[in-house]
């Protein structure tokens, strides 16, 4: 995988019915598309994707 993507460790508890990957993509959805809340990342998962967001976007 390209540098700052990775695979979501724990896509299970997070709500995920499939394995998850954080690809540096940016996309922008209406509200209705969004149909309701799968769950919430860990924490692992979630510093990794806060490096890979400085990463993608130089912060």
């Amino acid at each position: 995988m390209p540098p700052g993507e990775f695979a979501i460790q724990f896509w299970r508890e997070a709500g995920l019915i499939h394995p998850a990957f954080a690809k540096r993509a940016v996309a922008s959805v209406t509200g209705n598309l969004a149909r309701k809340k799968l769950g919430q990342l860990r924490e692992s998962d979630l510093v990794k994707l806060d490096t890979a967001l400085g990463l993608w976007f130089g912060l």
